[in-house]
C-alpha cells in the first residue's frame, strides 16, 4: 500500500514537471488530443516501465535491456526527435534481432507442416519469430490510436494467463504478476480519464512485455492449443496486416499513420450517430472493442486444448472484423466529419 502511495505521488510530480516543461505533452496535431481540453502527457510508457524494473528486474537481463531499448526508442518517438517511421523500424528489428537470437527463441511447431519442416532448428525460426514480434509491437501502436484500447485489451489477455493458471511458466511471483496487472488498470482508467496517454514508449514496452510473456507460454504450456495464443494476439496483428494491405492497394505509404483504421471509423460512426462528446465517444469505442475480445477469449479459454475450436474463433474474428470495417467505411465520411 505505501508503495503505491508512493506511485500515485511520482505519477503527479512527473506528470506537473512534465507540463510545466512542455515535455512529452501531446501535440496538436494528435489524434489523441482531440479527446482533450487541455494538453495531455505521453507519459503512460514512463508509468509502466517504473514498475516493470522494480518487479521484473531479476527476471532475465536480456529481456530487461531490449525493454528499455524499446521503451527509450519510443520516446524518442514521443518527443518528435525519431519521427521517421522507416528508421524506427530498423531500430526495432536491430533490438528484436539481438533479443531473438540471443535468447535463441522460437514459436515452433506451428502444426503447420510447410512452416515446421522447413523452419525448426534453423535461423527461419529465428526470423519468423522476429516476424511475429515486429508485427504484434506496431500492430499494437496502431490500435493505439483511442484512449484505453491498447491498454484494455492486452490486460484482458494478462487476465486470461491468471485465469488458464499459465503465469506458472513464465517463472515469476504471482504476487509480482497480479500486482503489475493492478498498476497497469490504474494507468487504464487514468488513460481513459484523458490524465495520461500511453505514446509510443509505452504501446511498444508493454506490447513486447506481454508478447514474451506469450512465447514463453506457447512453447512451455503443451495443454494448451497454441492457437489458442494466437487468438489472444489476433486483433493488433490482423490490424497491422490488414493496415499494410490496404495502404498498398490504395498507394499509401504503409508505414505511415493514417486515421482509417476500424476504431476511428467506429469512434466517428458512434459519435455522429449518438451526438456523444469526443471523450465519451473514444471510450465507448475501446470498450466496444474489448467487450468483443473478452467473449472471444472466454469461449476461447474454455475449449483452449482444442485447436479446431480456436481455428474457428480466429476466422470469426476476422470476418466480423471485414463485415463492420466496410460497412462504416461507407457509413462514415471522414472529410466531412472533421474530427480525426
Amino acid at each position: 500500500m505505501i508503495l503505491f502511495i508512493i506511485y500515485l505521488i511520482l505519477i503527479f510530480i512527473i506528470n506537473n514537471f512534465l507540463k510545466k516543461l512542455n515535455l512529452l505533452t501531446s501535440y496538436s496535431g494528435s489524434n489523441h488530443q482531440k479527446f482533450a481540453n487541455e494538453a495531455v502527457t505521453l507519459s503512460g510508457g514512463i508509468f509502466i516501465f517504473i514498475p516493470f524494473l522494480f518487479i521484473f528486474f531479476e527476471f532475465n537481463l536480456i529481456f530487461v535491456i531490449c525493454t528499455s531499448l524499446l521503451f527509450l526508442l519510443g520516446l524518442l518517438s514521443d518527443t518528435n526527435i525519431l519521427d521517421k517511421p522507416k528508421l524506427r523500424l530498423i531500430l526495432q528489428f536491430i533490438i528484436l534481432t539481438y533479443f531473438v537470437l540471443s535468447l535463441k527463441i522460437e514459436v515452433l511447431p506451428t502444426r503447420i507442416d510447410f512452416i515446421d519442416n522447413n523452419f525448426q532448428n534453423t535461423y527461419l525460426s529465428y526470423f519468423f519469430t522476429l516476424f511475429c514480434l515486429l508485427i504484434l509491437i506496431n500492430g499494437s501502436n496502431f490500435i493505439d490510436g483511442l484512449n484505453g484500447l491498447l491498454l484494455g485489451y492486452l490486460i484482458l489477455i494478462l487476465f486470461f494467463i491468471i485465469k488458464l493458471d499459465m503465469a506458472s511458466y513464465i517463472y515469476i511471483d504471482y504476487l509480482k504478476f497480479n500486482y503489475f496487472i493492478f498498476l497497469l488498470l490504474f494507468i487504464l482508467v487514468l488513460n481513459f480519464l484523458n490524465l495520461l496517454f500511453l505514446g509510443d514508449s509505452g504501446s511498444y514496452s508493454i506490447s513486447f512485455i506481454v508478447g514474451y510473456f506469450l512465447i514463453i507460454i506457447y512453447n512451455k504450456a503443451t495443454f494448451v492449443s497454441p492457437y489458442f495464443i494466437i487468438l489472444l494476439l489476433w486483433y493488433p496483428c490482423f490490424e497491422n496486416l490488414f493496415s499494410i494491405i490496404r495502404k498498398n492497394v490504395y498507394k499509401n505509404d504503409p508505414l505511415k499513420a493514417d486515421n482509417k483504421h476500424l476504431h476511428h471509423y467506429l469512434y466517428i460512426f458512434l459519435k455522429s450517430k449518438f451526438k456523444i462528446s469526443n471523450l465519451i465517444a473514444n471510450n465507448l469505442t475501446s470498450i466496444i472493442i474489448n467487450l468483443f475480445n473478452l467473449i472471444i477469449f472466454y469461449i476461447g479459454s474454455k475449449y483452449n486444448t482444442l485447436t479446431y475450436v480456436q481455428f474457428i474463433l480466429i476466422f470469426i474474428c476476422i470476418t466480423f472484423y471485414l463485415i463492420i470495417y466496410f460497412f462504416l467505411k461507407k457509413k462514415v465520411n471522414l472529410k466531412k466529419i472533421n474530427i480525426l
